[in-house]
């Protein structure tokens, strides 16, 4: 049995995780807004992928898409078609992982201060007692980030067998049908670095803070 659930939007206790779980790190994107690829941009001193990989240590770690700046010893894959976007992305990589993983956790490698803790609240909200199918984060202005949540691996391959072909499906299309429970994001963990403007504001705020445990 897994942990008991906790409300919606409440940030729930540091929980007791007995599931295999694997994280997918999503480094595509066209990067458009920001005129160079996202991960590689340095928040702390360091690239942003390489944030979200420590922060999904020690689980084990599959990146899809490019390999720019990810340390050596991190397996990685490319979605078909390349570029196919984040369904496609997590398509692939769900077939890739160890078989014994029962959740998956989906990040996009432009989250400089998501925490290990954040990871355990998601999964501990997508295994709960009660059905559900999936945990995703919910800012404080009520936005859902798809590309940082958690689902068993049993829902989420169903999910993308509805969809048949995942290349340019967006994540709405595959939660469509499911419910996932909400967890919220109190402290911005979960904020992603969209424009220069937000990679300003994300280094400022790793000066003011100091790089994340």
């Amino acid at each position: 049995m897994g942990p008991a659930c906790q409300t919606p939007l409440v940030e729930p206790s540091p929980p007791v995780l007995p599931y295999a779980v694997s994280v997918l790190v999503l480094t595509g994107g066209a990067s458009r807004r920001m005129g160079s690829h996202k991960p590689s941009l340095e928040v702390g001193g360091l690239p942003m992928v390489v944030r979200v990989l420590e922060a999904a240590r020690p689980r084990p770690v599959l990146v899809v898409g490019r390999a720019d700046d990810v340390p050596d010893g991190i397996p990685r894959l490319v979605e078909d078609p390349p570029g196919g976007g984040p369904v496609a992305a997590i398509a692939a990589g769900v077939r890739q992982l160890p078989a014994e993983t029962e959740v998956v956790v989906v990040l996009a490698a432009d989250l400089p201060f998501v925490s290990a803790a954040h990871l355990d609240r998601l999964v501990s909200a997508a295994t709960c007692d009660q059905p559900a199918a999936g945990a995703v984060t919910v800012d404080a202005a009520g936005r859902r980030n798809w590309l940082c949540s958690a689902w068993p691996r049993a829902a989420l391959a169903a999910a993308l067998d509805r969809l048949e072909d995942p290349s340019g499906r967006s994540m709405r299309d595959l939660a469509a049908g499911l419910r996932p429970r909400e967890v919220a994001d109190l402290d911005g963990v979960a904020d992603d670095v969209d424009t220069p403007s937000d990679l300003e504001e994300a280094r400022r705020r790793d000066g003011a803070e100091g790089s994340p445990t």
